[in-house]
Formats: structure tokens, C-alpha cells, sequence
């Protein structure tokens, strides 16, 4: 297979494979020589900020000189952005390579009864397949959904982090944060040490009682004082005293006070990492400093974009925008999954905004209609409200409606965000 043709066989697979535990997993990697048991892993689950926590901790070990894989999702642009060494897509030959090799083993073990691997469970092949091809040092690995069933929970990690656990895929995960708890437990495994973000208190009873029938070592974030030092609209510097690094000081340039969380999260990992994989302060310092993850209030002059998608995410929009613009007109561009909280989103964006845009992102079939979103809205504010069929109009009409001094937010779906940062490369060159 070629390029598209790779690509066209992983999105054609969406809703036609069968899961069942990680069986799917186990015989199609083992058909391919077990890949993943070559690699380093950090692995990292959560419901907010796990890409993030995953970027501050593939930027850290790059930075101490390592080649690092990145396994997240979904992509913002191209599928190949979530499979990454070193920063860098894997390439599109290289894809269809891999992609044509696991195609061959899948299609084996439909014909023979083996079992019928979904959509994820293929793009989660193709990226063992590669990182361990390229040999990387580090594979630094998010959990698609839940933990204790996701496809990359084959793996052995060196090190596990759970990043912060809120109501999402509720359906498939349980309606309580308690039981989306016990789904992100799943990762830990025998005598491998987790370091847990800051949580509830009922969480953080879920996750320690996992950690002690595993026995691996728990560091819980909620014991870790964090004093901010500096915040401004573009970035945060924080002090805080970990086990290995002691009390150092950190400065990260992502947007929003939540990513201290998030970055945390990622140096209480890297403190669990064995003394001969950990890197030094400085790197750490570096790493931190030098990371970038688009799509989570990323600016493109006046547009601020976030992938929130849910209530948590959309609570720490809000909280930046009341924070950091103050007295700015704010115009919301949005569109939403029909699957997700929607009612519970809107609720804490409508507010925000003196004027709304809604459209629905790239024509999903999951989306709702720009229309549908709409009437949403209309329920939660009395601003003018308009449905646009196209992305690119939305975007030129909510950039009219800000004027010089305003801001367009963009958020509600990841979709959305990257349709709308492809647009802006592709006119703007930004």
C-alpha cells in the first residue's frame, strides 16, 4: 500500500474491528515479533493533560540527548503526528510500510478466527512496530481511552503517570470519577512505580489502593507544595522539592496555571525513573522550558486555540480567559462531538463570549451541526449566535466579528483546532 491507501485502510477500520480485552493486541504483536518488548516505556493515562504531561516528558529526555518516540491522539492536522521520534512525524513512506505489514497480520487473524483488531489497535501496532525499527531510548506513551484495556496497555512500563481523571466517555468507562479511577489504575503494574497528579480525595484512594496490591511505589502529587513564582498570559514559573531533584525552580511556556499540574506530573515521573535514566536538573530545567504542545491554548496572533472538549477542560479555558483578558472582546468559534458532556461544556463557555460561531467540525459524523450547537447555546446565552456550514467561513466571519483589538477562542473539539491551525499554515504561513 501507498500513503493513502495506509491511511484510507486505518480510518476504514474505524467501527468495523472487535475488541475484546487486550487479545486483540497480544496475538497481533506477537504475529509481529513482539515489538513493543524491546522498549523503554513511560506510560501515561488520564482524562486531562496526559498529552501534555507526555510532550514535557519526551522534550525532557530529548533534551538530555536521548531519541525519544511519542505515541498521542488524536492528531490536530495528519495522522502521522501521532507517531513521532524526536519530534518528527513519522514519514509518510514509512507509514505505509509498517501499516502494509500490520494490515497483513490483521487480515490473517480475521481469516483465521483470531480476532478482528479496531482502528486503534492498528495505529498502536504501527507505532510499536516503528519505534522499536528505529531503536528509540525512550518511548513516552499515551493512553487512548481508560487505561486498563487500551491497546497500550501490552506494554512494560519503566514508569507510569496518571495525569488528571475527570467524567469523560462515560458510557464505555463508568458515570463516576471513582470508576474512570479504577479504568486508569489499569496501567499500573507489578513493582513499577506512578506518580498520580493532584486529585480528589476519592480518587487519589482509588489509585493508592492499586498501587499497594501491585506494590509499586506511589508518589502522590497532592503531598508535593508547589509555589508559583511568576504567571503570566504565555507561560508560568514554579518551585517545587521532589525526591532526586530537591528544590528547584521551573520555568514552562505553556499557556494556562493548570500546566503546572501537568508538568508535575511529568517531573514526579521522571523522579521515579531509575537513577541511571534520570536526567540531571539542568535538563530537566531545559526540557521543561523548551516544551511545545499545539492545540492547548496555542496562540496564533489573535486566535486562541484549546481542545477542550469536555467540562474539566472547558473550566480551565475559562479560568485562563478570566484570568489573562480581562476587558477583551472575546468571539467563540465551536464545534462539539454529540457523544461528549455538551450541555456541561457549553455551560461554562457560553459566558465567556459576546458573540458565538458554531459549525460543525470537518463534517464529522459525530459532530453536531452547526445548527444543532447552536440551539444549545441559544439556551445558555442571549449573544447573537450563528451556525456557518464551513470551518474556513466561521473562522473569516468570527475573525471579523473581534475587529483589530477582540479574540476568536476556538475550542470544544480537537477536530475543530486542527481544522482551523491547517487553515491558518495554509493562509497565514504561520
Amino acid at each position: 500500500m501507498n500513503y493513502e491507501e495506509s491511511i484510507a485502510y486505518i480510518h476504514g477500520k474505524s467501527g468495523m474491528g472487535k475488541k475484546v480485552g487486550l487479545q486483540n493486541m497480544e496475538i497481533l504483536l506477537s504475529r509481529l515479533g513482539n515489538p513493543h518488548k524491546s522498549l523503554v516505556c513511560l506510560h501515561v493515562a488520564g482524562t486531562n493533560g496526559k498529552g501534555s504531561t507526555c510532550a514535557y516528558l519526551a522534550s525532557v529526555l530529548q533534551q538530555g540527548g536521548a531519541k525519544v518516540g511519542l505515541y498521542t491522539s488524536p492528531y490536530l492536522m495528519r495522522y502521522n503526528e501521532r507517531i513521532e521520534v524526536n519530534g518528527v512525524p513519522i514519514p509518510d513512506e514509512t507509514l505505509a510500510d509498517i501499516t502494509t505489514k500490520v494490515k497483513q497480520q490483521a487480515d490473517e487473524m480475521e481469516a483465521t478466527g483470531e480476532g478482528n483488531p479496531t482502528v486503534f489497535e492498528l495505529g498502536t501496532a504501527v507505532m510499536f512496530l516503528y519505534f522499536a525499527q528505529e531503536q528509540v531510548d525512550f518511548a513516552v506513551i499515551e493512553v487512548g481511552m481508560g487505561g486498563r484495556f487500551d491497546p497500550t496497555n501490552v506494554l512494560s512500563p519503566t514508569v507510569c503517570a496518571i495525569a488528571r481523571i475527570g467524567l469523560d466517555h462515560t458510557k464505555v468507562l463508568g458515570d463516576t470519577p471513582e470508576k474512570i479511577a479504577f479504568e486508569k489504575a489499569g496501567i499500573i503494574k507489578e513493582n513499577v512505580p506512578v506518580v498520580l497528579q493532584k486529585q480528589g480525595e476519592s480518587i487519589g484512594r482509588v489509585i493508592a489502593e492499586a498501587a499497594a496490591q501491585k506494590h509499586a511505589k506511589l508518589l502522590d502529587l497532592n503531598t508535593i507544595p508547589v509555589e508559583i513564582t511568576n504567571e503570566t498570559a504565555r507561560g508560568t514559573t514554579f518551585m517545587c522539592d521532589l525526591p532526586h531533584f530537591g528544590r528547584q525552580e521551573y520555568t514552562i511556556n505553556l499557556c494556562g496555571a493548570y500546566q503546572v499540574d501537568n508538568a508535575l506530573t511529568a517531573l514526579g515521573a521522571l523522579a521515579l525513573l531509575p537513577e541511571h535514566l534520570r536526567p540531571d536538573v539542568a535538563t530537566v530545567q531545559a526540557g521543561l522550558a523548551a516544551t511545545k504542545w499545539p492545540g492547548r491554548l496555542e496562540w496564533f496572533d489573535n486566535l486562541l486555540l484549546d481542545g477542550a472538549h469536555n467540562p474539566q477542560g472547558a473550566a480551565t479555558v475559562a479560568d485562563y480567559v478570566r484570568k489573562h483578558l480581562v476587558g477583551k472582546r472575546i468571539v467563540l468559534l465551536t464545534g462539539m462531538m454529540h457523544d461528549k458532556d455538551v450541555s456541561g461544556v457549553t455551560a461554562l463557555l457560553a459566558p465567556l463570549a459576546q458573540e458565538i460561531f458554531t459549525v460543525q467540525p470537518e463534517h464529522f459524523p459525530r459532530a453536531l451541526t452547526g445548527a444543532q450547537l447552536a440551539n444549545i447555546y441559544r439556551a445558555q446565552t442571549s449573544v447573537p449566535i450563528h451556525p456557518v456550514e464551513e470551518t474556513q467561513d466561521a473562522l473569516q466571519y468570527a475573525t471579523q466579528a473581534a475587529g483589530k483589538d477582540g479574540i476568536v477562542l476556538i475550542c470544544g473539539s480537537l477536530y475543530l483546532v486542527g481544522e482551523v491551525r491547517l487553515i491558518r499554515i495554509l493562509t497565514k504561513g504561520a
